[in-house]
């Protein structure tokens, strides 16, 4: 260890002695004032060696030869589902085109029952108010459709890794590596687990006793609203699916600097209850503490489903009890194609105004994404499970280090070189099973449009086969006449 690393877990020691001593005085969990932290500053601990011999190796290699020839059924099954979703929701966007337009916002009753696209400006109430007294000083005046919040703590985190050196005799000498860093973390971390506890002491700070470590506030049912000028009546209704479709906006830069005043000056010690006058904004975030975090601090950041405006395509419906007439509900399934599939409910919301075809071009956008994001996730799947196939090759390939001895080190050389064809293969292999499987999804999903590419490709095929025997024919004949 690095003379830094030693005085580093030194201090922490002396720190954790004297955390736990103010805790068995004061008869309390606190977190020492003095311990400040930089997040991602830690150490690298090694603990224990393991060995694993070449047969050893070779057998566990065996067992993920198996794990991967099941994989691979899984992935193709995979890309076939995805293919075959792409399909139905290219279909699901096309039911657009047949939507009624509203020109303006105000509902038509005519047009109940009937799938509409509208585009209006959007009203939400303020529901700032609703959040819990810890956190409402901070916001003011928040029209959205929900409030959320989530807490993290400042703590020591633990990560394990195993530090391999390959061996001559084929085999494998493995030491466990800790290493250890100060982050902001989603929950308390017991550091008594540890490897090493020593110098990582988290102090047994904890989450605040009367605020949940994340939670949300929604907007009454029925009161957002889609109308001409954003306000609570004259418009759409929007469901609960619409509302949910709203985007998440993150709300940092409506945080107030402070909560009033209730007289002291009240600081978080690391567990008990949490009060408003502990908390101070600065950035996208509520901080107990206005320097250098320190071990057991708060940080809470806050998110809210709002937006100034949308477009909708859903079907039009009456509603009662609500501040506007009316409000959507999706598109039952519609049959399309050859064999009778269904498309999907179309209910869709942008959180902007569009045209009728500038909303069909973002959902057919956003399926191709969807269906590209899962193709590359299949071909990353397969290779993964291609290499686990051959992993006995490779694992074999270690063979090789037996003659370092009387090759001056060329065993290892030979070992990488191997390793390095096998893993190109499994993905050389992976990238054509993945795009035959692809082409073969494609064929059942898509069977018109696959048999007119095939034939398409046929008939070129044609015409190149003959201009080529054409010109071949004509340079020959030219051949024989300056021969003549």
């Amino acid at each position: 260890m690095s003379q830094d690393g030693i005085f580093q877990q030194m201090f922490g020691s002396v720190c954790s002695t004297m955390c736990m001593s103010g805790r068995m005085a004061l008869g309390i969990p606190s977190v020492p004032s003095f311990l400040h932290a930089v997040e991602g500053v830690g150490d690298n601990l090694g603990h224990g060696e393991t060995t694993e011999n070449f047969c050893e190796r070779l057998g566990k290699s065996l067992c993920q030869m198996v794990l991967g020839l099941v994989m691979i059924p899984g992935c193709m099954g995979l890309i076939f589902w995805n293919e075959n979703n792409l399909v139905v929701n290219e279909a699901t966007a096309d039911l657009v085109s047949g939507a009624k337009v509203y020109p303006t916002c105000v509902p038509s009753p005519k047009a109940t029952g009937e799938l509409v696209l509208v585009a209006c400006d959007l009203y939400a109430p303020d529901i700032a108010s609703s959040l819990p007294n810890t956190l409402s000083p901070f916001l003011d005046h928040v029209s959205a459709a929900s409030i959320s919040w989530t807490m993290e703590i400042f703590q020591w985190k633990e990560d394990e890794e195993d530090d391999c050196e390959d061996a001559d005799n084929g085999g494998q000498k493995c030491t466990k590596k800790y290493s250890y860093s100060r982050s902001w973390v989603e929950a308390p971390v017991d550091s008594a687990s540890f490897a090493h506890p020593d110098g990582h002491d988290n102090c047994a700070a904890e989450f605040p006793s009367n605020l949940e470590s994340s939670g949300s506030v929604e907007a009454p049912p029925q009161s957002v609203v889609m109308s001409e000028h954003g306000t609570p009546s004259g418009g759409f209704v929007l469901d609960s699916g619409l509302v949910s479709s709203l985007p998440s906006v993150d709300l940092g830069n409506r945080l107030k600097s402070s909560a009033p005043s209730s007289g002291g000056d009240p600081t978080w010690d690391g567990s008990g209850q949490l009060t408003a006058q502990m908390l101070h904004g600065n950035g996208e975030y509520l901080l107990t503490t206005t320097g250098f975090p320190q071990i057991g601090d708060l940080r809470i950041q806050f998110a809210g489903q709002l937006a100034q405006e949308a477009t909708v395509c859903a079907v039009q419906q009456s509603t009662e009890g609500a501040s506007s007439e009316y409000t959507f509900e999706a598109l039952p399934p519609r049959r399309f194609g050859w064999f009778g599939e269904k498309t999907k409910p179309l209910e869709r919301l942008e959180a902007v105004k569009v045209s009728q075809d500038e909303f069909i071009e973002h959902y057919h956008e956003e399926n191709q994404g969807d269906a590209w994001t899962m193709r590359l996730f299949a071909l990353g799947l397969m290779s993964a499970a291609l290499h686990m196939v051959l992993s006995p090759l490779s694992v074999a390939a270690e063979g090789f280090t037996f003659l370092n001895k009387w090759l001056c080190g060329l065993g290892r050389v030979l070992k990488d070189a191997a390793q390095c064809v096998v893993g190109t293969a499994a993905v050389l292999i992976a990238l054509i099973l993945t795009t035959l499987t692809i082409a073969l999804a494609w064929f059942t999903v898509r069977p018109v449009s696959s048999l007119a590419a095939v034939a398409v490709a046929l008939c070129l095929k044609v015409l190149f086969v003959k201009f080529h025997h054409k010109k071949n024919q004509r340079k020959d004949d030219d051949y024989f006449k300056l021969k003549a």
